[in-house]
């Protein structure tokens, strides 16, 4: 039995255990996938003791993916440089590699499962924490027009742009969102609190694309708030949690699963809707 778990603060939503335990199950894997309520200052301890329980590695969510690194004794991938953490790999040397799947992921998702391209459109990125900043380096090498952050707080997003030098990068407050975009991805924490980002009308038209990294039963508060202003075109981050637990998988067993017995486009019904 391989025992893996998925640390986090709420986590009774997650639905990484019945995921990996069907990737699992595509080859004849027998896996003890977890899911654990972590306190706000609880994570090294957590992982530590997962570790000493011989596990092989473990998923990190909300809000921790910071917090991870660390506990890393080498960082990898898109990880390098930006510090957030989603995927650890307990090593047979002892060591901890840190990686972030959650990009690629999103990437998939939107281009293989929603059929929506990134290049050459005006993208804005909403939320500038550990989620937003996972996915930028990603978004980028997409070649969109533009690709703008805005945050509740003006100054994380700017102090995120700097991570990543380009110039088709900028933090936007508030007042200068005067511009309808192509793709909005919402990657705030605000849906976990039942609401969605304080944001202007007129970034939506009806050619939007409005993308939530966080999913739900029904749709997210932000999806509800798009819809509201014409958005025909809307998707929850579903479909990037099995494509960003797919790479992870990867990372631990070196096996791909096939994420389409499970992923669908908009409306999502899969086997896991």
């Amino acid at each position: 039995m391989i025992n893996l778990a998925v640390f986090g603060n709420p986590i009774a939503h997650s639905r990484s255990p019945e995921i990996h335990g069907l990737f699992a199950q595509q080859f004849g894997i027998a896996l003890n996938y977890q899911k654990v309520l972590v306190p706000a200052d609880g994570l090294a301890q957590a992982v530590a003791e997962l570790i000493r329980q011989g596990a092989r590695g473990c998923n990190i969510t909300v809000p921790f993916k910071s917090q991870a690194l660390a506990l890393c004794d080498e960082v990898k991938g898109d990880a390098i440089g930006l510090g957030v953490i989603n995927t650890l790999d307990f090593a047979p040397n002892g060591k901890v590699y840190g990686y972030n799947t959650d990009a690629q992921g999103l990437i998939t998702d939107l281009k293989d499962h929603l059929e929506q391209s990134i290049h050459g459109r005006r993208v804005l990125l909403i939320g500038a924490g550990g989620a937003a900043q996972g996915v930028v380096p990603a978004l980028l090498r997409e070649a969109p027009e533009t690709l703008h952050v805005w945050n509740r707080t003006p100054q994380r997003a700017e102090q995120l742009v700097p991570l990543v030098p380009s110039s088709q990068l900028g933090a936007k407050p508030c007042e200068q969102l005067d511009e309808q975009y192509d793709l909005i991805i919402n990657a705030s924490a605000a849906g976990l609190k039942g609401s969605a980002p304080d944001l202007p009308s007129r970034i939506i038209g009806p050619g939007s694309f409005c993308y939530d990294l966080s999913y739900s039963d029904s749709e997210t508060p932000f999806l509800q708030w798009a819809s509201g202003l014409g958005a025909k075109h809307r998707a929850d981050g579903f479909g990037m949690l099995i494509e960003q637990a797919a790479a992870a998988f990867y990372i631990w067993f070196e096996l791909s699963p096939d994420c389409l017995l499970y992923t669908s486009p908009s409306p999502r019904d899969g086997l896991l809707s």
